[in-house]
């Protein structure tokens, strides 16, 4: 049996429906706590992009793709993260103290959050919790990036 070929637009197109969606129950749903859908949905997409990182690794062998697959995971990762900081700061105002919500300030926020550098820091519970999920989410990401190219790199020195 054939195995299917990783797409990396499979991934995108995953995303971006959790995020219009989210987008769509966060607009329409007043009896629902919105802060509480953020962070579900950052739960969702965070397990999601980590279980994309690890198709990526079981699939590819090339070294350059690899690196070019989990580079753009990683870029997906971020963006995913800035709508997620977008998403709270429009249910929360007050959820980050000075981070405004134009795109660029969110973004910055999003890969500063990313490198275990976060420029704002949360002030409410809801902010806190989505800062602290998605570090840990970062921190897996990087740990089974780091820990598969050490194994990716000790089999290309093996099979020399």
């Amino acid at each position: 049996m054939q195995r299917k070929r990783f797409q990396l637009w499979h991934s995108i197109l995953g995303v971006g429906i959790l995020l219009v969606g989210e987008a769509v129950v966060l607009s329409v749903s007043a009896n629902f706590p919105g802060e509480i859908m953020v962070l579900l949905g950052a739960s969702v997409g965070g397990a999601g992009i980590i279980f994309v990182a690890t198709e990526v690794i079981e699939e590819v062998r090339n070294a350059r793709r690899m690196l070019f697959l989990l580079s753009a995971i990683v870029f997906e990762f971020i963006l995913f993260f800035g709508f997620q900081y977008g998403y709270l700061i429009n249910v929360l105002p007050g959820a980050f103290q000075g981070l405004s919500a134009d795109p660029m300030s969110i973004l910055l926020q999003s890969v500063m959050v990313f490198v275990f550098n976060p420029l704002y820091l949360p002030i409410t519970a809801a902010g806190k919790a989505l800062m602290l999920l998605n570090t840990a989410e970062a921190l897996i990401l990087v740990f089974f990036v780091l820990q598969n190219i050490w194994q990716f790199r000790t089999r290309t020195f093996i099979s020399s």
